[in-house]
């Protein structure tokens, strides 16, 4: 009698095949981007994989995919959270939305990047009171806000040089650090307006 073999679909990851991702990783307001940094972090996955499981179409992942055109199902499958937490973390919460990666570098140390941070008009974090960071202290280079390969591969650096943008200038510390109760109260102020 034959038995059937078994086929993994690399193609589907999900936290059923062994990919850790904890719903209690994510903060209010938390971008995309800051999504898949810790998933490709804490599970060593190229930023290509993910930007294949993230789009509804054969998209090139160097090209990249907006945020608006992630297949949201897909994504929260993947990572184990509510669709409505994914819809937050890709909202324009307005027309006036960053074309260029804006961080805090007090936020990166906590393994955070918000939605928030992406306001044109914000200049400043909300939670911190420091200036975001529109460039690569180290390169100099900005980087676009963009669902592709390039940066996905580099969880909390600059896509260009690799540097992290944290204030340390290490990587975020592990387990990831939950945000203040002042620190939610005064992210969620300036999403709400």
């Amino acid at each position: 009698m034959a038995l059937p073999i078994l086929i993994v679909d690399q193609q589907a990851l999900n936290p059923r095949l062994g990919y850790v991702f904890h719903r209690r990783w994510l903060q209010p307001y938390e971008s995309v981007v800051s999504m898949l940094w810790k998933f490709a972090r804490m599970n060593l996955l190229s930023g290509f994989a993910l930007v294949k499981q993230v789009s509804p179409d054969n998209v090139d992942p160097y090209d990249g995919v907006a945020s608006r055109d992630v297949d949201v199902r897909a994504m929260a499958r993947m990572l184990d959270v509510t669709q409505r937490s994914v819809r937050i973390g890709m909202k324009d919460l307005s027309l006036d939305r960053h074309r260029y990666l804006r961080c805090c570098p007090s936020c990166m140390v906590l393994g955070y990047h918000s939605v928030v941070h992406q306001r044109e008009h914000l200049n400043r974090c909300p939670i911190h009171g420091v200036q975001l960071l529109v460039a690569c202290r180290h390169c100099g280079q900005p980087s676009a806000y963009w669902l592709d390969a390039q940066l996905l591969d580099a969880p909390f650096r600059c896509r260009h040089c690799r540097h992290y943008y944290t204030a340390s200038l290490y990587p975020p510390s592990l387990p990831w650090k939950a945000l203040s109760s002042e620190g939610r109260i005064a992210v969620t102020r300036a999403a709400i307006g």
